[in-house]
């Protein structure tokens, strides 16, 4: 019988060893560590498709406050630090552009630069890759592209330039245009 229980036991362990040392390290994959002290990061910030902004989603953010805003909602204490701003006119017409934009921004904003069509320049994989501050340095964002994006192109990255001159990139994740709140979702990663 003791021969027995040491059989079973060594059976046991054997397994529990095997077990333990096969798994398979290829289905691993590292977890991405981004470095807080360079880069923020802002996840599920929603821009309105409402001019009127009626809903819940506002047209405005600023990633010094890392808060969205309407345009009513707006003082003098934050206007300087607003510094992405959205227009939609339509599935066929959307793009950021600077919070002082003539026609679609607030009187005395800040200036940002926009590249709204920056395929050739980063792609969402390319976004999502991104871990530090330093990782924008190559990017050159000197002028406003004036392009802008359908509907049907995305996901997309834009790249932006804020007046401070710290680079970011705006991921759209998502469009929704029926139903409440018709918005946009996006990630933003910016220079600290």
């Amino acid at each position: 019988m003791k021969l027995t229980y040491k059989h079973t036991f060594l059976v046991l362990i054997s397994s529990i060893l095997f077990n333990s040392c096969s798994n398979d390290e290829s289905t691993k994959t590292d977890p991405i560590v981004t470095d807080t002290s360079t880069l923020k990061t802002f996840t599920d910030v929603t821009f309105s498709l409402d001019r009127s902004e009626g809903y819940d989603a506002g047209l405005h953010f600023s990633t010094e406050l890392g808060k969205s805003f309407k345009t009513n909602k707006i003082d003098a204490a934050t206007l300087p630090k607003i510094d992405i701003s959205f227009y939609s006119k339509n599935e066929s017409l959307n793009y950021f552009l600077s919070p002082n934009d003539a026609d679609y921004g607030i009187p005395n904003a800040t200036t940002s630069f926009f590249i709204n069509a920056a395929k050739e320049l980063m792609t969402i994989d390319q976004f999502n890759k991104i871990i530090k501050g330093t990782d924008f340095e190559t990017i050159k964002i000197d002028n406003d592209d004036d392009d802008s994006f359908p509907d049907s192109a995305m996901p997309n990255v834009v790249l932006f330039k804020n007046a401070a001159g710290k680079k970011g990139a705006i991921y759209i994740k998502s469009v929704h245009r029926v139903g409440y709140d018709p918005r946009i979702v996006t990630d933003i990663k910016i220079q600290k």
